[in-house]
């Protein structure tokens, strides 16, 4: 049954009460240090690039939107002036205090929807010349209608996958190149929902016929992310290259959103009970920050593995943990990055 791994495993349950293990008060001084992060704008992207930068990171808020990542950038600048009162204990925050002393914070364009502009996004920021330590891919859609992308892929799949596959590959020797540094891959609970005598369903991804349920694609799309993931750490395991998947959590604005695009009672019934166990974007973020941030990760090796809030080791899908499966999708999104049209 779907969630059986989550649901019925105590220690899912356990760390609603283990406490927070990890804070703004423990993330270390980015000085120095480049990060990008997907989907920028969003709750939890956007709370993850106020901390970088509030810790002194460059951040680049890789997004399509050019007008919203602006508003960003100021609404953050005013956030993390905010934080250094929020969290007097944190030695590492950056204290911004004059106009030549403000947080690093640029836009970056990245349409995900198709893999050639995803490339470009990345080509766009390798031509910068800067190192990247830190790339949080945090971007995504959730339970849409069907559609499909410009390339022809069921939409899910191919802007929460297949344009980080692209973005991500493209980055991957600058990356290689700027070690010690970190990947971070948002996936979502909702990754044990594929059925688990297979991965994915190929032959769905460009059938506009039989869509299915948009919460399965969305569950499978989530699976591509935790199996990529997966296989880029067994990829990069004797470089210094520490990739790292997360489930940040449900968080409480996406619910509310949920709740009022929603005529179904039931639902909106259920949305009310899991509201009780959301968690603010704040919060939520701390989780690939733990990731992309916490001297424990290199200490203690910790590579191509999963953890949910708050920076809680878990165990995945156990279909994510095929080396076949992880190959097959990655044969895939590789054609399907070329521009193959018979994938």
């Amino acid at each position: 049954m779907p969630l059986d791994n989550v649901f019925c495993n105590p220690k899912f349950w356990r760390t609603f009460f283990s406490g927070t293990h990890y804070s703004y008060d423990d993330i270390p001084d980015l000085t120095g240090q480049v990060a990008i992060v997907t989907g920028a704008t969003g709750s939890v992207g956007y709370a993850t690039v106020v901390a970088l930068a509030a810790h002194g990171a460059h951040v680049f808020l890789a997004c399509r939107n050019r007008v919203k990542a602006e508003e960003a950038i100021e609404r953050a600048q005013a956030d993390i002036l905010q934080l250094q009162f929020d969290y007097p204990n944190a030695k590492h925050v950056a204290r911004f205090d004059s106009e030549k002393n403000q947080p690093k914070l640029e836009f970056l364009e990245l349409e995900l929807g198709e893999v050639r502009k995803a490339q470009a996004a990345a080509q766009e920021f390798l031509s910068k010349g800067l190192p990247l330590h830190i790339l949080i891919c945090s971007a995504g859609i959730k339970i849409r209608d069907f559609e499909l992308t410009e390339d022809g892929y069921e939409n899910h799949f191919g802007i929460n996958h297949l344009g980080h596959f692209a973005f991500t590959t493209t980055l991957l020797e600058r990356i290689r190149e700027s070690a010690p540094a970190r990947i971070v891959i948002l996936s979502s609970m909702a990754h044990e929902l594929p059925p688990s005598s297979k991965a994915i369903d190929f032959k769905s991804l460009r059938d506009d016929k039989s869509p299915g349920h948009a919460l399965m694609r969305y569950g499978q799309s989530k699976l591509a992310n935790m199996m990529f993931g997966k296989a880029l750490a067994r990829r990069l395991r004797n470089d210094r290259v520490w990739v790292n998947i997360a489930h940040p959590g449900c968080v409480e604005s996406h619910i509310m959103q949920d709740m009022l695009e929603s005529d179904s009672k039931p639902f909106r019934a259920f949305c009310s009970l899991w509201l009780l166990l959301a968690y603010k974007a704040q919060d939520a973020a701390l989780t690939p920050l733990y990731l992309a941030t916490s001297p424990e990760v290199v200490e203690k090796n910790i590579r191509g593995t999963y953890f949910i809030p708050i920076a809680n080791e878990m165990e995945a899908n156990p279909i994510s943990d095929s080396i076949n499966h992880q190959e097959e999708l990655w044969a895939y999104s590789e054609k399907a990055a070329r521009g193959n049209s018979k994938v």
